[in-house]
């Protein structure tokens, strides 16, 4: 069977159906680098704006493929949905099946989809799909690509159709229970030498030692690791060296004063209970922790969102930064266990291995996405690229599934 990939970036669906057997007749993306990634790997070269191309040139398919822009529904976006012109581009797609009507459609975005607009979004959609001839649940599958033994613990929504005429879907599968996975998956020790140009240095590396020596304190004392949010501008002062007291140039001093002071109140009544925590657990262990926060404070490397510290890898053998994957976030520096990392995003915050003190490097983050270890790609843009790709196991076990009418996850046989 033929298929179609719209919205294909660089080339999820089409790694995934191709494993399958099928082959892509027609590809597009309004990015440019993408479409450059997508060639120079499968020698298609996709066209553009999805809105300027002519639907009755694109050649017969079967599969219409589609990982509609996400941006206006996700939790990380606006979330203006339809409101928005990057959320009608679903309409775009609607016409092209219209017009073709292709057998199946597999489509994905994110899980926000499914309530967003308190289920009016994923109403609209539904709706248009059961218009236009096909078969889809009443909700979307969510699936994790943990489910699948990937260590991601990103969720998303895929919508799978069929044409009325091919019969009904098979009866909506039962969710996978995620197992013990490990990031240590993705890792490979030949690569160790190649991964040192990926070490973090400046601010980052000053950054994991000042809070090494925080957590070296605390398992010398037998002090247990906070669960709350450790904000040390918060310890002794009112937000002192952050954006709260940071003043307008274009006011006066005086101006200035009463605007800091307001700010400091509104935060302080919006996070007293976090900061009341904090105040508490300075106060309590202050012999120990002052000579650490006054040294430490002396380091001009160490300023800003880096003061704060989300501590979300529980109790480890050993609580240090090096058995841990950490990210720098315009929030703080949140710290997980090393078996899954948070979703892979479009945006830089890409995850440090805390044992080798470097970040997740390109490669690593492709198994991530489950791509081929001979797929190429242009450092420079592959980490947006790969924060909006989809997982090629996750959508091609979705295809599988609905085309061939297979299990969705692996069934392991007793022995």
């Amino acid at each position: 069977m033929k298929f179609i990939d719209l919205f294909c970036g660089i080339g999820g669906f089409h790694q995934a159906l191709t494993n399958l057997g099928y082959k892509c007749v027609y590809a597009c993306d309004i990015d440019p680098k993408c479409r450059e990634t997508y060639f120079e790997n499968y020698g298609i070269k996709p066209e553009g704006d999805i809105r300027s191309i002519n639907i009755k040139k694109i050649p017969k398919f079967d599969i219409l493929t589609s990982g509609f822009p996400c941006q206006t529904f996700s939790k990380a976006g606006n979330q203006r949905g339809f409101d928005d012109d990057r959320g009608l581009l679903f309409f775009s797609i609607c016409k092209i099946v219209k017009y073709h009507k292709p057998k199946y459609l597999i489509l994905e975005n994110v899980k926000n989809i499914a309530t967003h607009d308190k289920g009016n979004t994923w109403n609209v959609i539904k709706k248009n799909i059961k218009k236009l001839g096909y078969y889809t649940y009443d909700t979307p599958l969510i699936l994790n690509a943990m489910q699948f033994g990937i260590p991601q613990n990103r969720e998303r929504a895929i919508i799978l159709c069929k044409r009325k005429d091919f019969g009904i879907l098979q009866d909506k599968p039962s969710l996978k229970i995620v197992k013990t996975i490990s990031i240590g998956s993705i890792i490979r020790d030949n690569e160790y030498e190649d991964n040192k140009k990926y070490r973090i240095k400046g601010k980052l590396k000053a950054t994991e030692q000042i809070w090494n020596s925080f957590l070296k304190i605390l398992s010398e004392n037998d002090i247990n690791i906070p669960k709350f949010p450790i904000w040390t501008d918060w310890w002794d002062s009112n937000g002192d060296g952050t954006t709260i007291t940071r003043k307008d140039p274009k006011l006066s001093d005086k101006e200035n004063s009463k605007l800091i002071k307001n700010r400091q109140i509104a935060f302080y009544t919006k996070y007293k209970r976090w900061i009341d925590k904090n105040r508490e657990f300075y106060k309590t262990n202050i012999k120990l922790l002052k000579p650490w926060l006054t040294e430490s404070r002396k380091n001009k490397l160490w300023q800003g969102a880096v003061r704060k510290l989300e501590w979300q890898a529980g109790d480890l053998l050993d609580n240090t930064m090096k058995t841990v994957l950490w990210t720098s976030r315009g929030s703080g520096i949140r710290v997980k266990k090393p078996d899954y990392i948070p979703t892979l995003v479009a945006m830089s915050m890409v995850p440090v291995y805390g044992a080798e003190s470097r970040f997740l490097t390109p490669r690593e983050l492709c198994r991530l996405q489950s791509f081929s270890e001979d797929f190429k790609f242009n450092e420079k843009f592959i980490y947006k690229q790969l924060g909006n790709a989809v997982n090629v196991k996750v959508i091609q076990s979705s295809a599988n599934f609905l085309i061939n009418e297979k299990p969705l996850f692996k069934i392991k046989k007793k022995h």
